[in-house]
């Protein structure tokens, strides 16, 4: 064979080949290109699948209350104050049951402010005599681990002064004195535990001019009248009880306001951490110890709606018999201290960048069995049902996010930052957040803070659940034919805020409360007190039945956030609460803002009108027969942005943390919540001053809410 015939026969043989390899390629894509269309359908199947609500009941059927009493026991076996190794135990159990459940899990820490008493000195109130001698001193029943009781960030202080009974020291009780020609000014006050917030009680005698201020619990709101039964027999307070807690308006770690408390971060300096801080000390004490102080007092009687259950003649004061003066000492500091969020996840299946969230703090004063571990149980309960339907194959449509917080107790703490720290995802892919902070509180009926859009997600998964007293064929049925049945607006007061009032991330916050047939309130007798252990807890739920039908609607109702095709918002709830809450606004102030700007305010509630019945229609055209993913996409960021339209940058005026216009803390109680909230302090200003500022201010907000609510109808539109 020549050379010419063997690079002939050479190139052949390649094309040969190379035919060969294109041929296999072409049948390989071809046989892909022919199945593409199958494929193409199951994936748009997929996404446009409903959820499934046979998932309903087999989360209900997973749920254990072996499992719930375990994780109880664990939690309340020791003080979990933040900022202890303590605490850090208990992160690091929630940490180990998230991984165990099969959720992706991470611990998040931050360095932050907190405020201890100090360890070398004791806290205390004292009686001096005209001779400077002391004849009595408060005493507190610490044990072990326990924290003595204190207000955390109350200053440091050793003031002495007559004594003051000032009711439960709200504005109003400071404007009776006022009336009465009493002045608080250069004194000690001393006040009631109850009907609002105690830093707003703290606030209020400063500026009343007071030097210092004790507050005690009343047996008339913490024990039952006229009977001595109480712990460990009943869950009403003894009398050496003694409630902790926070006094603090400006939430957050208050060295780094606005920004995550992070290695690298900025702090205030002294005397501008202090700026934000109450000015006066403050001390709780037990209703024992306020007896040894309120019987020796002098003056007038209280008014009778003033007088508590104390066997004494209530007085206002000023002074004390024989001359005597009070002596309040506090001796609290203040450390940086690191603190652990843990966040548990389950990434969704088709939309893995929306996040349904649930949250309840860790941290406790002591024990804190109610508050906050009856509901970090039915936190982990839930997160654990869904662990068990991952690994079963079930996977939800959104991702679901359990968030453990730490350094609650002291402002917020754990969630202001990791919300600081994440606010541009979450601004722009949070679906909503539930709290579940004191989820078992009594064994009455529900107590529930939502904004509008979350009512119909609550009321549909209660519908679903049975009463657990047997009564009614399920817990909505019960709550709503209660004597109590009302919704509350969501105020302040826990994990919520930053989501709710910071973001304006859709929220809710339901729990049980009240104890059947002998307490009134939504909190228990011993909330913040050294009694609030496991043996209370199963005194209010011995058979964990409350626990576990909190479990099944906390856990329905974030299936169906997370799960459904189209986000479940109510925006007919929102159209009924905006025009109540306009109707409202023009009941006080209709004379104010004048006929041109109320009729501003009745457009754009028009204009509401009109883009959700739009919106509405075309949600129905879409669970009727559409199968565009994009479409339905495109309809939930709408839902999603309409909590978002009622924000505003600068915030409320007084307030600037806060900058929702419909859900934020009231300034005059931070736990309530108010209808349009910013307008608290210019109310104010306007029934004392009226002057033309005054009136101008009301115009400048009104603006405002008018424009968010054209806002809100083009959010809708858009």
């Amino acid at each position: 064979m020549t050379s010419r015939e063997y690079k002939k026969v050479i190139w052949t043989a390649l094309l040969i080949l190379l035919a060969f390899i294109i041929g296999v390629l072409i049948g390989y894509f071809s046989r892909t290109i022919v199945f593409q269309p199958d494929s193409r359908t199951k994936l748009l199947d997929k996404l446009n699948r409903e959820g499934d609500n046979r998932i309903t009941q087999k989360l209900f059927d997973k749920i254990d209350t072996g499992q719930i009493d375990n994780n109880l026991r664990i939690l309340t076996g020791k003080p979990r104050l933040a900022g202890t190794e303590n605490n850090r135990e208990s992160g690091d159990f929630v940490h180990r049951r998230f991984l165990q459940y099969g959720l992706l899990s991470e611990t998040i820490d931050y360095n932050v402010t907190l405020s201890y008493p100090d360890k070398t000195a004791d806290n205390y109130v004292s009686v001096i005599e005209e001779d400077g001698t002391e004849t009595f001193k408060t005493v507190a029943i610490v044990e072990g681990d326990e924290v003595q009781p204190y207000n955390a960030f109350s200053p440091s202080g050793n003031v002495m002064g007559n004594l003051v009974f000032v009711n439960y020291a709200r504005e109003s009780d400071f404007q009776k004195l006022k009336s009465m020609n009493l002045s608080c000014s250069g004194t000690i006050v001393i006040a009631k535990y109850g009907k609002g917030f105690r830093g707003n009680k703290v606030k209020n005698a400063y500026e009343a001019g007071a030097v210092g201020i004790i507050l005690y619990s009343d047996p008339g709101d913490y024990s039952p009248s006229g009977t001595n039964s109480t712990y460990p027999n009943t869950v009403f307070l003894p009398n050496d009880g003694a409630q902790r807690g926070n006094i603090v308006l400006n939430k957050g770690d208050q060295s780094t306001p606005g920004y995550p408390a992070k290695e690298y971060s900025y702090r205030l300096r002294e005397h501008e951490l202090n700026s934000r801080l109450p000015k006066i000390p403050c001390l709780p004490i037990s209703f024992s110890n306020a007896y040894s102080l309120l019987s020796l007092m002098t003056g007038d009687q209280v008014p009778d709606e003033w007088k508590g259950s104390l066997n004494i003649t209530y007085r206002i004061g000023p002074g004390l018999t024989n001359k005597r003066k009070i002596n309040l000492k506090v001796s609290n500091t203040l450390e940086y201290r690191r603190i652990f969020n843990v966040i548990g996840k389950i990434k969704g299946e088709l939309e893995p960048d929306r996040y349904v969230m649930l949250g309840n703090h860790r941290d406790a004063w002591v024990y804190g069995s109610i508050d906050p571990m009856s509901g970090t149980i039915v936190m982990m309960e839930t997160a654990r049902v869904f662990g068990q339907l991952l690994k079963e194959g079930w996977r939800p449509r959104r991702s679901v996010l359990f968030c453990s917080w730490d350094a609650e107790e002291f402002g917020l703490v754990g969630s202001f930052e990791w919300v600081e720290d994440n606010s541009k995802w979450l601004t722009s892919q949070a679906v909503a957040y539930i709290n579940v902070d004191s989820a078992v509180s009594g064994n009455d009926t529900i107590h529930l803070k939502t904004v509008p859009l979350l009512q119909k997600v609550f009321e549909d998964a209660s519908d679903k659940v049975p009463d657990p007293y047997g009564k009614y064929n399920s817990v909505y049925e019960a709550w709503s034919s209660h004597p109590r049945f009302r919704l509350y607006k969501m105020g302040g007061g826990s994990d919520h805020v930053p989501f709710l009032a910071g973001l304006g991330i859709p929220s809710m916050y339901p729990k049980y409360s009240y104890l059947k047939d002998i307490w009134d309130s939504t909190s228990t007798p011993l909330y913040h007190s050294r009694y609030e252990n496991y043996h209370a807890f199963k005194m209010i739920d011995p058979e964990l039945k409350f626990a576990k039908t909190m479990t099944s609607i906390i856990s329905e109702s974030i299936r169906n956030l997370a799960d459904s095709r189209i986000i479940p918002f109510d925006i007919d709830r929102y159209l009924e609460y905006i025009s109540n809450a306009v109707e409202e606004l023009l009941n006080h102030f209709g004379q104010v803002v004048g006929p041109k700007m109320e009729e501003w305010i009745h457009r754009s509630v028009n204009a509401f009108h009109v883009s959700a019945a739009r919106l509405k229609s075309i949600i129905a055209a879409i669970n009727n027969d559409n199968d565009d993913p994009l479409y339905a996409r495109q309809v939930n960021d709408k839902l999603l942005w309409l909590e978002r339209t009622f924000l505003i940058g600068e915030g409320l005026p007084g307030n600037s943390m806060y900058k929702h216009l419909l859900h934020s803390p009231d300034s005059a109680n931070y736990y309530g919540g108010v209808t349009f909230p910013g307008l608290g302090g210019i109310t104010q200003c306007i029934d004392i001053q009226n002057t033309t500022e005054c009136h101008m201010e009301i115009h400048k907000h009104v603006a405002k809410i008018i424009q968010r609510i054209f806002d809100a109808s083009k959010t809708l539109d858009s």
